[in-house]
């Protein structure tokens, strides 16, 4: 018997049950409505028949609400004690008027009225690796028991769903409408690859009872592999996991028609006059119509309007392929959620390699490249301008991929077919772009000329082309570079050929040594392009651009205002430039902290720390508390490696966070947490610190020590060493070793900020008694101007 059929038998049993074994008071009440529920394999079914007028049922996103215009006396506890695998939580409200249920969230709910039965339909809501309406197993198929007191109120005579005439005299049958799968249950077998090329059954077919019936013998299983076999030997198996349908070819050229007006008006006419179902058929055809002639803003339009009018389980699934389709010939098609690569194709459906290719040709070239062969036959046949979009789309890929030998293969379909571009420049560019891969600049910029000649996308790209190409070449210096891209930009507005016409002319100014109007180009980038569909690409555009700007700042002097400007002015573009690991700031904040501006610096680099996470945050935070140390904010250091400690760092990495440390406990004063730090590190820096801590607190001698064993290594001492271990024996009372610093050590601090500090304090005291000779007045007035002049030094900013 048929799942379906049994499915109104079962709620007509019911009912008579119920109405049978309620109580006296119950049946002597003019009872009139009756609530039916009943699971399916698909969707949970709530059935209301009331002869006195429908309710008004309102559905949410994680439940609903059925509600009459007088008070219902609702049994609650009957329909929460029946089991559902969807329909749950009921509850009444306004005074006994409503009832409301809970079902999952995002599930597909329908609602229907058939005379005087009023459905709702939830089913599960959609699955990635389930598309709606797929065919399911018969095992599936089969009606869940309902629990006794499903069917709750009586009726007013035991009467089950009246049942139509036959399928042949009725349009729809009551088993269809109590199954809107019924179609889809007739096959008992899922097989993982389909072996013959027939349509889906769209007639039920008489299903024995469980288990799972044979197949029949006109359907033979016998060429599919074992791995896809279900299991059959199992008591209970469990349910089949639902493979997609494959893709059907396409009849594009069908599709399209002669004539494109009146086909049009047809279609038009056609969506004006059909209501529900046979609506959304004539939206599908209208997207199939507008897909053939490649015409994607009004596909979409179609597709958005049907999606809109509740499609059918099939009208859905031939919804998502054509909206794949659409985004396979935008280029802006996900390859990981496309119906056209998540399918496995098959030898004979040419149009899913076509489509499998586009939808994977942007970003997944070698992808692409396995289903291109076949691909380009199937196009053979395909309409003009859908033929011309697509080669068009494969051709920019193979181009971007830098694989000559297919766009070999795609410029010579072009030229055969009907010499798809070979009025717009399009055949020329591509054609220019494979003597290009080829090495053959001569041929390339000839091609490229001849493009150029069109004042169109695909002549201002030529010109763009040629320009580096004879950059690359030596043909073209940078200012004649700089006129022609400038002319270019001035005339052509629109497309990507602008952004990528400024951002070569952006590294001419760079190579030029024009920052200013270099900055001035990045900043349009940002500005213009930012907030547009194609920022994206004009922003990656824009990296190079940058990375040419900071590489020239790094290699000259004197640019730290220049750093200063591109921060203060195009932060928020650099940002939005950049890479994950903000690459460019930290490129950017090393530039302003060398040219001094440790607070631009600091906050720059806050940001990027704020945005990184890992071992890129921990690397961040090293170059942050450098900063913070070298501004003499030792404190503000320690929060910050605090807070961007790593899990695990390496060797060398923590290492370097325990000297960072050491350095900001000894610049705070705090000399014993430093010697903790440094426990267990050796080398020059380890030892600085610990002589550093040792003279800001003040001992002198430990200090002089430590600073002599510097000065005693191999490298070459420090000015800073050098002062600090002076002034530590003088402030220890060693005279001969101030004075051994003088003599050794006295040139390498001129031209410093220390120069004279070693003559100021190696000036040898008279002998007690003896009255002061002019030399030694002489040579202490010029100690004490040499130390005044290094005061002078220190105040002056």
């Amino acid at each position: 018997m048929h799942p379906c059929r049994t499915l109104s038998i079962s709620l007509a049993l019911l009912s008579v049950t119920t109405a049978l074994t309620a109580p006296p008071a119950a049946a002597e009440a003019p009872a009139t409505i009756t609530v039916q529920t009943g699971d399916h394999a698909d969707f949970s079914r709530l059935a209301l028949v009331n002869a006195q007028g429908a309710p008004a049922v309102d559905v949410g996103s994680c439940g609903g609400r059925v509600a009459f215009s007088q008070a219902v006396p609702w049994p609650l506890e009957a329909l929460n004690g029946t089991y559902s695998r969807r329909l749950t939580g009921f509850q009444t409200g306004e005074e006994g008027r409503s009832l409301t249920m809970d079902w999952p969230c995002g599930a597909r709910v329908t609602v229907r009225r058939e005379r005087r039965i009023t459905f709702i339909d939830v089913a599960d809501p959609p699955r990635p690796a389930r598309k709606p309406g797929a065919p399911v197993p018969a095992s599936e198929g089969v009606l869940l028991a309902e629990a006794p007191g499903a069917s709750v109120f009586p009726m007013i005579a035991p009467a089950p769903v009246p049942e139509p005439a036959p399928a042949q005299a009725a349009p729809v049958s009551l088993a269809e409408r109590l199954s809107p799968v019924a179609s889809a249950q007739a096959q008992p077998i899922v097989q993982a690859q389909p072996v013959v090329q027939a349509p889906p059954p769209v007639q039920p077919q008489p299903v024995a009872k469980a288990p799972p019936p044979k197949p029949e013998p006109a359907r033979t299983v016998a060429a599919v592999p074992p791995s896809a076999m279900p299991p059959v030997a199992a008591p209970t198996p469990a349910p089949a996991v639902q493979a997609d349908p494959p893709i059907r070819a396409f009849d594009l050229d069908a599709w399209a028609g002669d004539d494109y007006p009146a086909r049009k008006q047809h279609l038009e006419q056609r969506i004006a006059d059909s209501q529900g179902r046979a609506r959304v058929d004539a939206l599908l055809a209208m997207a199939r119509f507008t897909l053939a002639r490649a015409l994607p803003e009004e596909g979409r339009a179609a597709l958005d309007a049907a999606e809109s009018l509740t499609p059918g389980p099939d009208q859905r699934y031939e919804l998502r392929l054509l909206r794949d389709a659409f985004r396979a010939l935008d280029g802006t098609a996900d390859p990981d959620d496309s119906q056209f690569v998540r399918a496995q194709p098959t030898p004979a459906a040419a149009d899913h390699h076509v489509w499998r290719s586009a939808t994977l040709a942007p970003s997944r070239w070698t992808a692409a490249k396995s289903s291109l062969p076949i691909a380009l036959k199937r196009l053979l046949s395909y309409p003009a301008d859908l033929r011309g979009r697509l080669l068009t789309l494969l051709a920019e890929s193979a181009g971007e991929a830098a694989d000559g030998a297919s766009l070999n293969l795609i410029v010579l379909e072009m030229i055969t077919l009907d010499g798809i571009g070979s009025t717009d420049g399009r055949l020329d560019f591509f054609r220019g772009r494979l003597a290009e891969l080829r090495n053959e600049t001569a041929e390339a910029l000839t091609h490229y000329k001849r493009a150029a000649a069109l004042p169109n996308l695909y002549g201002h790209r030529a010109q763009v082309r040629s320009i580096e190409l004879r950059l690359a070449s030596g043909a073209l210096d940078d200012p004649g570079a700089i006129a022609e891209l400038e002319s270019l930009r001035y005339a052509w507005r629109g497309g990507d050929v602008e952004t990528d016409a400024l951002a070569a002319l952006g590294a001419a100014y760079t190579r030029a040594g024009r920052i200013d109007a270099a900055l001035d180009i990045f900043g349009l980038l940002g500005r213009r392009f930012g907030a547009t569909a194609r920022g994206q690409a004009a922003l990656t555009t824009g990296r190079g651009l940058l990375d040419a700007v900071i590489g020239h700042l790094e290699k000259t002097p004197g640019s730290a205002l220049d750093a200063l400007s591109l921060q203060v002015r195009y932060g928020r573009t650099v940002a939005l430039t950049d890479d994950d690991a903000g690459t460019q700031q930290r490129r950017l904040a090393r530039l302003l902290a060398r040219g001094g501006f440790t607070l631009e610096a600091a906050r720059l680099l806050h940001t990027v720390a704020e945005a990184t996470r890992g071992a890129q945050r921990a690397a961040v935070g090293l170059e942050l508390a450098r900063v913070l140390l070298d501004a003499g904010r030792g404190t503000e250091a320690l929060a910050v490696l605090d807070h961007t400690a790593g899990p695990a760092p390496d060797g060398q990495a923590a290492e370097r966070r325990a000297l960072l440390r050491a350095e900001a406990f000894a610049t705070e004063g705090e000399a014993m947490r430093a010697f903790d730090a440094l426990r267990g590190l050796t080398g020059p820096e380890a030892a600085r610190i610990r002589a550093d801590s040792l003279f800001r607190a003040g001992e002198w001698p430990a200090a002089r020590a430590a600073y002599a064993e510097l000065l005693g290594g191999p490298d070459a001492p420090l000015p800073d060493d050098i002062a600090f271990h002076a002034l530590a024996a003088f402030r220890a009372g060693d005279d001969a070793a101030v004075t051994a610093a003088a003599e050794r050590h006295g040139k390498a601090l001129a031209g410093t900020r220390w120069a004279g500090l070693l003559d100021a304090l190696a000036v040898p005291p008279d002998p007690a008694g003896k009255p002061l000779s002019s030399a030694t007045v002489s040579g202490q007035l010029a100690a004490a101007e040499a130390l005044a002049g290094m005061v002078r030094r220190w105040r002056t900013p």
